[in-house]
């Protein structure tokens, strides 16, 4: 199977997988937990700046609790707190975010009893009514839904289902078809905790009732995300949530109807209505929450602020409002995207308000059809086009799908429709490393094909180069200006003759070594080892402008390494070695090079040939380095002395040789006095002013008893004097030997 076939058919797989866990016909969870968690963050895509004034939390804080005392506080304070509200603030309606499912002990009842004792003549009903009494009296002038919660079977003590309190009148319920004869898997309750019977009778004769408050739905990860709009209770019959029952008061609390639509044959809930605020849902009746903002979005309100007088009287006349707690130690806190910390009369208020302003996100079966769709087009169309792009064009390409549809999908939500994101953006995520990585396989494919053809002959950084060039590199062979540089070591012969063939093998890997790795780091090709001799060069396979800098720095280096090596000999007993190194630079031809039976990747070329007379000329002049004036010019940043102008064995035209000193930044002034003498000396040498320049090289031969170059010219000087060179000499000395 190609590499194409294979990353298609990769491809194909991955898309199968995810459509097939968000199908439901494999789920994995992980979807379900990177749903929400994208969820969460495009929540705050719908946040509104303003809140609501109309909507109002009336709360029972820690500084209320401070003032008033712990909770429960007395009924006949809740009682003056909703009275209160009523009578001398207007407020529209309201919802009570706890429940009062234990009567309040009256002791007030017990002494009127000891006080009968002593007079029976006293009425035996108590004067004053009880705290239960206050507040239902209280609860039946106004509009005032009260909540309750429902639960399901205690763990920790199964067999008790019993209830408490009193349960409001059911939800009034129509629905086409008859939602009674229909499978609905509403959240069904195993028992409830209401309020006690004085007080819901007292919401009832009003009108108002009650709703739930608890959420059974939160989602696996313990984040309220979605709230229940309707319950089944015990009684098979349907009960409104707190914010629905808050609303259907506000409407004069009409019929609730059912959204009941037919999906593959079977019936299913999409929604309610209510006095014709249309509420989406799903299956089982829960509503995701409208966020509207993080913590504290809406109006807060402190109770002993409404007790006390603070609050202005029309602070908030006609407003709806929710009496609860954000009193940690009340416990109805709760962990939401917006904030961690989310009081749960909030979330309540959060759903009135989209209730109101139907504001809520629909997320209906078709839709998970729809994002099933979007995923196998993105994956077809991943699975077919990115095996043919290079690895920029996928993370081009990846980027810009993964905008279009972070983008889509927001207008999406915007329109109030809920898509799923996660499935699609992992998809393309995945597809974007699988291709990327099928191509870093492919590329290393290609990189080991370089590596086979260049590695032989030129280093590993250089190879890298080579790799990472857009440059056509070829092995055919073509004309350039290069640099070559040859070296050999200095009576290598009767050095070995003092080593067994064992000894002599472990000196040549050790001085080779380190030679070849002076001349890689500074981006040279090995052409050939010949012996204790090297050849290199520089420009080739991979062009290098500076080829003349790095071959002198190379010859640099490999000094360097050689005086290591002689240390080491030194402290094994063996005499040191010295080496010559000549360099030259000009046009050659560089190229795959041999026969049927054995090919080189090497240089040729007059200029290559020039380069190994050179080297052969360091031993005659008794200096290290040499290198030509073509080389010289090459590198103006580098001191040189001046040696000699020669002809060379075999080749008519004559070379300037010179020898490196130092870089020019670093040059001292007795290495400038030895060039500026050399040159001044020359210069009379080549002037035929034999005497003068006698004169200036035995001063030199004195001063640098070591320095071959001026005994060389002292002789030479001597010769002429004597014996005076023909007119039309140039100069030019020419060496008969290699």
């Amino acid at each position: 199977m190609s590499i194409s076939k294979l990353q298609i058919g990769v491809s194909l797989m991955f898309t199968l997988l995810i459509a097939g866990d968000i199908a439901g016909f494999w789920p994995t969870g992980i979807m379900t937990r990177l749903e929400l968690i994208s969820y969460d963050y495009r929540v705050p895509a719908l946040f509104v700046e303003e809140p609501d004034p109309s909507l109002v939390i009336v709360d029972i804080d820690e500084r209320s609790l401070a003032e008033l005392g712990q909770w429960p506080w007395p009924r006949r304070v809740v009682a003056e707190l909703i009275d209160t509200l009523f009578s001398t603030h207007g407020i529209a309606v309201l919802g009570v975010d706890v429940v009062f499912s234990e009567p309040e002990s009256n002791v007030l009842a017990s002494e009127w009893q000891q006080i009968r004792e002593l007079y029976p003549e006293l009425p035996a009903d108590v004067p004053v009514p009880g705290g239960d009494e206050q507040l239902a009296q209280v609860i039946s002038n106004w509009p005032v839904v009260l909540g309750y919660y429902f639960s399901g079977l205690d763990i920790a003590y199964p067999q008790v289902v019993q209830s408490v309190g009193m349960l409001p009148p059911p939800l009034q319920v129509v629905s086409d078809p008859d939602w009674t004869a229909l499978d609905i898997p509403w959240i069904e309750a195993d028992r409830f905790n209401g309020n006690l019977a004085l007080l819901q009778e007292a919401a009832n004769e009003f009108g108002a009732g009650g709703g739930f408050f608890d959420n059974p739905g939160v989602d696996v990860d313990g984040v309220f995300r979605r709230a229940p709009l309707i319950q089944k209770a015990p009684d098979g019959q349907l009960y409104a949530s707190l914010p629905l029952a808050v609303l259907s008061e506000l409407l004069g609390n009409p019929p609730v109807a059912l959204n009941i639509a037919v999906a593959g044959g079977s019936y299913q809930l999409e929604g309610i209505d209510v006095g014709g605020f249309s509420i989406p849902t799903d299956s089982r009746g829960m509503a995701l929450v409208p966020w509207y903002g993080p913590n504290r979005h809406f109006r807060y309100i402190s109770a002993v602020d409404v007790l006390s007088g603070a609050l202005p009287a029309d602070a908030i006349a006609g407003a709806i409002v929710l009496l609860g707690t954000s009193a940690p130690g009340l416990k109805d806190i709760r962990a939401t995207p917006v904030a961690p910390v989310f009081p749960g009369v909030e979330i309540n208020l959060t759903l009135l308000a989209g209730m109101l302003h139907q504001r809520f996100l629909a997320e209906p079966d078709y839709a998970r059809a729809a994002s099933l769709i979007i995923l196998m087009m993105l994956g077809i169309a991943g699975a077919f086009t990115m095996p043919w792009l290079n690895s920029l064009f996928i993370i081009v390409a990846s980027a810009t799908l993964l905008l279009l549809h972070t983008l889509f999908n927001l207008w999406i939500w915007q329109q109030g429709l809920l898509l799923a994101f996660a499935p699609s953006a992992l998809l393309i995520v995945l597809l974007t490393g699988w291709n990327l990585l099928c191509n870093y396989l492919r590329e290393s494919r290609r990189v080991n094909l370089v590596r086979s053809r260049f590695g032989q002959y030129v280093p590993p950084e250089l190879v890298t180069d080579i790799i990472r060039s857009d440059k056509d590199i070829s092995l055919d062979g073509e004309e350039r200006e290069m640099t070559v540089l040859f070296s050999d070591v200095r009576e290598f012969t009767s050095f070995s003759e003092q080593l067994s063939p064992a000894q002599l093998t472990d000196i040549m890997n050790r001085l080779l070594s380190p030679l070849t790795q002076a001349i890689h780091l500074h981006r040279g090709t090995i052409d050939k080892y010949m012996g204790d001799a090297v050849m290199a060069f520089w420009g080739a396979p991979l062009a290098d402008d500076q080829h003349a800098r790095h071959a002198l720095e190379s010859a640099f280096a490999m000094q360097s390494a050689l005086e290591e090596i002689n240390r080491e000999f030194a402290n094994e007993g063996l005499r040191e070695l010295k080496m010559g190194i000549g360099i030259h630079s000009g046009l050659m031809n560089v190229g795959n090079m041999g026969s049927s039976f054995r090919m080189a990747y090497t240089v040729l070329g007059d200029n290559v040939n020039l380069g190994s007379r050179v080297e052969g000329l360091t031993k005659n002049y008794g200096v290290d380095i040499l290198v030509t004036e073509h080389t010289q010019a090459l590198v103006p940043d580098w001191a040189f002395r001046p040696i000699d102008k020669v002809r060379v064995k075999g080749r008519d035209q004559s070379v300037m040789l010179l020898t490196p000193i130092a870089h020019r930044d670093v040059i001292t002034d007795l290495q400038k006095h030895v060039i500026a003498s050399s040159s001044h000396a020359l210069d009379a040498y080549w002037q035929r002013d034999f005497e003068r320049a006698l004169t200036l090289f035995t001063a030199m031969a004195h001063t640098h008893a070591e320095d071959d170059v001026a005994h060389i010219f002292v002789q030479r000087c001597q010769f002429y004097l004597g014996n005076p060179p023909a007119p039309d000499w140039d100069g030019i000395w020419s060496h008969t030997s290699k």
